[in-house]
């Protein structure tokens, strides 16, 4: 459902990267408001041995799992902060990413028996990611120097009722209504520049009136993380400022 374009990609809100790792672009300029994660991948990309190196120490067990959640990230170097990081993702309760207002990671332990890194897994990214720039902070930032045949795709803490969950919280910010506002403000921003975008969000009211005078495409999508089999289908709206080819 992305265009054909001749330009660079942007991704301002990256997140896990599934997106990134499916297209494959040897020049991505992507960013993420979250800077354990962003510094996670710079670790990587900068020294994949010494962040697998730092995970061959950390001990998948209930006692070290809390232990681990317990240090600052800040307080380590940026090594030790990526393998912490990629240790506690791993381990945790069905990978779930939350972080509380002081902005701690907080998700219970997973006690699953299974591996959690591979060095040749974390190479491979190095060599793809090498000429990705990754910027930490807003998304407005991110897309800083967008041309016109470039292509960017928003993927937002998606809207909720009431503005907000913190269940789902990734920053010790919220991304509230004016956030999305402002989000829909730049696509129009873009649009008359004749840039191409894409968002995905969810298939509500207010997501749908910010964005209508785009492509508003209604999708059914999952999400494994939910515990209630039922709920893991869910109701989303994908974005456009462009016609998808049948």
């Amino acid at each position: 459902m992305f265009p054909d374009f001749e330009g660079r990609y942007f991704e301002p809100f990256m997140g896990g990267a599934s997106v990134l790792l499916t297209l494959a672009p040897s020049v991505a300029l992507v960013g993420d408001e979250n800077r354990w994660l962003t510094d996670t991948y710079r670790a990587v990309i900068g020294s994949p041995d010494l962040v697998s190196a730092q995970l061959d120490k950390l001990v998948n067990t209930e006692e070290e799992y809390y232990k681990n959640r317990s240090i600052d990230p800040n307080d380590v170097s940026l090594i030790e902060r990526a393998a912490l990081f990629i240790y506690l993702n791993k381990t945790c309760f069905r990978g779930l990413y939350r972080v509380n207002k002081k902005n701690r990671f907080n998700v219970p332990y997973g006690a699953y028996n299974r591996k959690y890194h591979d060095l040749e897994n974390l190479r491979s990214f190095s060599r793809l990611a090498k000429n990705w720039i990754i910027n930490t902070g807003d998304f407005s930032q991110s897309i800083k120097g967008i041309k016109k045949d470039d292509f960017v795709y928003f993927d937002p803490p998606y809207y909720k009722l009431g503005g907000y969950s913190d269940f789902n919280r990734y920053t010790d910010g919220k991304f509230m209504e004016h956030d999305h506002i402002r989000l829909a403000e730049a696509c129009l921003e873009l649009d008359a520049k004749g840039i191409k975008f894409a968002v995905s969000n969810s298939r509500t009211e207010f997501i749908a009136d910010l964005f209508s005078k785009f492509n508003c495409i209604k999708i059914d999508n999952r999400r494994e993380i939910n515990l209630n089999v039922k709920g893991r289908t869910v109701n989303e709206l994908f974005i456009t400022n462009y016609e998808i080819e049948s």
